[in-house]
């Protein structure tokens, strides 16, 4: 899955997000993005060589550990480690690497940061779903990385327009130059899966460097306020086709969920 250079350095991936709602009326958008994907342990030492980029302070691009983390806030590194170390799923000399946003001028809005923690056999071993909604709240949903796609129950209020039912169903590659995060969002009825949403993020690769970062921010300007403007305006496309509002529910007290393939490990 991986190549050496992958592993020992760190990129940004130009690509694509896309949404398509089957159900209860079809709707498509698709936007031009790009993320960073870095070496958590590391985050320091990458901050260093970069003029442009910044941890936990205003720069052209910056990454702050409160937009990924817990109170106290520490690196992500740790949250992930000891999430992964909680459900037997990191080794000693693991990597564990970011893909997400940067803050651009200050400001970002990460609907889904993926953390992928990957093996001395240059393998993904476990994958990470950090989930944000637009009311400041977030989800980790941890699963194992296999052959299978994996799944999970949904028990976090996302869209408005979409109830807490149903199952992901996460697919996930990431092969030399290329990147690819699919959530596919089902529920069964009369024992069939009924397809609600597709959403994806695919990307290719370049150099993480000071040059690359000052074109992308000129090619795509106000990368993150075009995330949270364009989900408000899809948001409004929905209400005008008649789809229903539906109101935040309560928000759970558990913030980590598990793929059906470990919670059947814990039973076991």
């Amino acid at each position: 899955l991986f190549s050496m250079s992958l592993i020992n350095n760190n990129y940004i991936f130009r690509g694509h997000v896309s949404h398509y709602r089957f159900h209860p009326k079809v709707h498509y958008f698709k936007y031009r993005v790009f993320k960073l994907f870095l070496n958590l342990e590391e985050i320091e030492k990458i901050e260093k060589k970069l003029t442009f980029f910044s941890l936990n302070k205003f720069n052209i691009f910056s990454l702050y550990f409160k937009d990924h983390t817990e109170k106290p806030y520490v690196n992500p590194f740790q949250w992930a480690k000891t999430l992964l170390i909680n459900n037997n799923l990191y080794d000693k000399n693991d990597n564990i690497f970011i893909l997400c946003y940067p803050r651009i001028l200050g400001y970002v809005f990460n609907p889904l940061t993926t953390y992928f923690c990957i093996g001395k056999n240059k393998k993904i071993k476990a994958i990470i779903y950090e989930v944000h909604n637009t009311f400041g709240d977030r989800h980790y949903y941890i699963t194992k990385y296999s052959s299978k796609n994996e799944i999970a129950k949904k028990i976090f209020h996302v869209s408005p327009f979409f109830k807490i039912e149903g199952d992901y169903e996460f697919e996930t590659k990431l092969i030399n130059n290329s990147l690819k995060v699919e959530i596919k969002y089902y529920k069964k009825e009369n024992n069939k899966n009924i397809n609600l949403l597709n959403a994806l993020f695919y990307g290719k690769k370049s150099e993480l460097s000071n040059k690359n970062l000052i074109v992308y921010f000129f090619i795509y300007p106000l990368m993150t306020i075009k995330v949270i403007y364009s989900i408000h305006l899809q948001a409004f496309f929905l209400w005008t086709k008649g789809i229903k509002f539906i109101k935040k529910p309560r928000l759970s007290k558990t913030i980590i969920s598990l793929s059906n393939s470990l919670i059947k490990n814990d039973k076991k």
